[in-house]
């Protein structure tokens, strides 16, 4: 058994190198771009459309209801607009405002393309609520008009055009707004469906 080397004699330990970190990666500019005033001004504009829109309809249907012979009127005295003209602009000004809500996208407009591949907003689905709701406000307008002043049944319904008659479109509209809402009904179940079968 060799006798124990005295700690003098022992060679110096040597240090250990340090280990060089990586150089961190140069950061870039975020190229993301912020909301425009137009996209902030987007969301309550339509807001404002849709029901100022509809209020100003119904005040040219409680008008037509009521005072039917005096629709050629003008607005105002200072607004040379006839009164059905106001009131049918007014109705396609709300419901357009209602289908471009379903249709614009939440959130930023840099995230798109993340939407684009998780759940992308349903155009179908927005389509079918408009053609759901304001229809039937069309039907239940040209019922109180029917009860109102029945005479006025087989006349034209604008001054736009000769057809369709008030009576022709309200059933039309009875049965466009039926026809949606059982489309979308059935695309609700269907997509309950299949997130039964995912979850199996």
């Amino acid at each position: 058994m060799k006798p124990p080397v005295p700690a003098a004699t022992r060679a110096p330990a040597q240090p250990l190198a340090p280990v060089p970190s990586p150089a961190p990666a140069p950061t870039r500019p975020s190229t993301a771009p912020r909301h425009s005033r137009a996209g902030r001004l987007a969301g309550p504009v339509l807001d404002v459309a849709l029901v100022h829109g509809l209020l100003g309809w119904l005040y040219i249907a409680a008008w037509a209801a009521t005072r039917p012979d005096t629709l050629a009127g003008s607005l105002t005295s200072w607004l040379p607009l006839r009164r059905d003209t106001f009131g049918a602009l007014c109705f396609a000004l709300s419901a357009l405002a209602h289908l471009t809500r379903g249709l614009r996208p939440p959130g930023p407009p840099w995230r798109a393309q993340a939407r684009a591949a998780g759940q992308p907003r349903d155009r179908v689905t927005a389509v079918l609520r408009t053609l759901v709701g304001y229809p039937l406000l069309a039907w239940a307008y040209l019922c109180v008009n029917s009860l109102t002043h029945p005479q006025t049944i087989d006349r034209r319904l604008t001054h736009f055009a000769a057809v369709p008659t008030e009576g022709t479109a309200a059933v039309g509209c009875f049965a466009l707004s039926a026809a949606a809402l059982l489309a979308l009904r059935l695309r609700a179940g269907g997509r309950r469906e299949e997130a039964g079968h995912d979850g199996h």
